[in-house]
């Protein structure tokens, strides 16, 4: 069967996909904020540029395509499609600003592998990369691991019916509650619990073995992230072996064992 798309399934299908945008936009606004206390004034700048592009495609496709109705399963999916592209391209903006991408499409390259947990690499000098940039590029499996639908979900989305044609567009099989909405943000809440916890013990052992303050928190935060959806990353090149530590990867291997667990089971 060939799909021949009407005004009022593209108009569906904008307004959704400019409410995800929006969602990737403020999510720019955290690594912005790490630059501002670390006091990287242009790796902040970098996001806050990446941040306003996304706001505002966000906002003029939610203006121009304003359509409330529930979504059918043809809307919902592609909604799911196009958002990951969209992503990939939004995230890919402030690390290409970085200067430590040969070009846009590595940077592209290193969000999409990002956001789909995958753990593959195109950074060039990572030792020297900025802390904001940095934890952006952990941020992406974090936020890949949980679904970018699962943001749009919890943050946006009044309905249930729409809501449940992306949460199965997006190959989601957990139905905690009998609200998918209310599933959403179950996986948020359980999600940043574990950051909270993974990042303190991360940070106390990183402290034990020598790194600053500031710093243990800050490889904490970036490892469990990594580590808690499976992707691979780490803040230095040399990863895991960066830290010479068996207590570091012990601590490690638990957050992974936690990561591969189904939210049901977490419940």
């Amino acid at each position: 069967m060939i799909l021949k798309p009407q005004l009022k399934d593209i108009k569906h299908i904008g307004y959704y996909l400019g409410k995800i945008t929006i969602g990737v936009g403020f999510t720019m606004f955290i690594p912005f904020i790490i630059g501002l206390i670390f006091k990287e004034t242009n790796p902040a700048l970098d996001f806050l540029i990446s941040a306003e592009i996304a706001l505002l495609c966000g906002l003029v496709l939610t203006w121009v395509c304003k359509a409330e109705q529930d979504l059918n399963w043809m809307q919902g999916m592609v909604i799911v499609s196009l958002s990951w592209l969209v992503a990939m391209a939004l995230n890919a903006i402030p690390l290409y600003l970085s200067g430590h991408y040969k070009s846009f499409l590595d940077s592209c390259f290193e969000t999409m592998s990002g956001l789909t947990t995958t753990g593959l690499t195109l950074v060039q000098d990572l030792d020297h990369l900025s802390y904001t940039h940095n934890l952006w590029r952990h941020l992406g499996p974090f936020i890949g691991g949980q679904g970018i639908l699962i943001i749009a979900l919890a943050l946006f989305m009044k309905g249930t019916a729409g809501g449940f044609k992306m949460y199965v567009g997006e190959a989601r099989d957990e139905k905690i509650f009998p609200n998918v909405i209310h599933t959403a943000r179950f996986i948020w809440l359980i999600s940043i619990v574990y950051l909270i916890i993974g990042t303190l013990a991360l940070g106390i052992v990183g402290i034990r073995i020598g790194l600053k303050p500031h710093n243990a928190f800050f490889h904490g935060a970036c490892v469990f992230m990594a580590g808690f959806d499976t992707a691979g990353f780490a803040p230095q090149s040399q990863n895991i072996l960066y830290y010479h530590s068996q207590i570091f990867e012990i601590v490690t291997i638990i957050i992974i064992i936690l990561g591969s667990l189904n939210f049901n089971l977490h419940y």
